[in-house]
């Protein structure tokens, strides 16, 4: 990301602290990573509490608010409508895939072209939406 200073701040849902292995509802852990095209820093290690009389997955929500992106092995469908209520883009594998891949695998989709939605978090030009614009000259 040479033309910018964004950094997407990621947090993964984890039981292990290696692997992309936890439930949104029922994980241990949030590990919250910042990354662009070229580097990955990892900030801190969140617990994935609930608060009493409070609904856990708006909870979970609020507790990663300050995140673009939510890496889940799973992940149901009332809970990922209020995850992105919040702002933050949830993304699943089942796979128990290594973090480290997970964020390398990320990182080669910022050095190529990165989807739509990506880009507009990046603040950078959408690909398809100039494509469009082109055609419709």
């Amino acid at each position: 990301m040479s033309d910018s200073d964004f950094r997407f701040r990621i947090a993964i849902a984890s039981n292990d602290g290696k692997t992309i292995d936890g439930h949104f509802g029922s994980c241990e852990q949030f590990l919250i990573y910042e990354f662009d095209a070229d580097t990955v820093v990892p900030l801190e290690q969140r617990p994935a509490s609930t608060e009493g009389g409070i609904d856990k997955n708006d909870y979970r929500a609020a507790q990663l608010a300050d995140c673009h992106l939510l890496y889940v092995a799973s992940i149901g469908g009332p809970a990922a409508a209020k995850v992105i209520k919040t702002g933050v883009h949830p993304l699943r594998d089942p796979n128990s895939t290594a973090i480290s891949e997970a964020l390398i695998k990320l990182q080669q989709v910022l050095k190529g072209t990165p989807p739509p939605w990506m880009a507009k978090m990046m603040g950078a030009a959408n690909p398809l939406a100039t494509k469009l614009e082109a055609a419709n000259d």
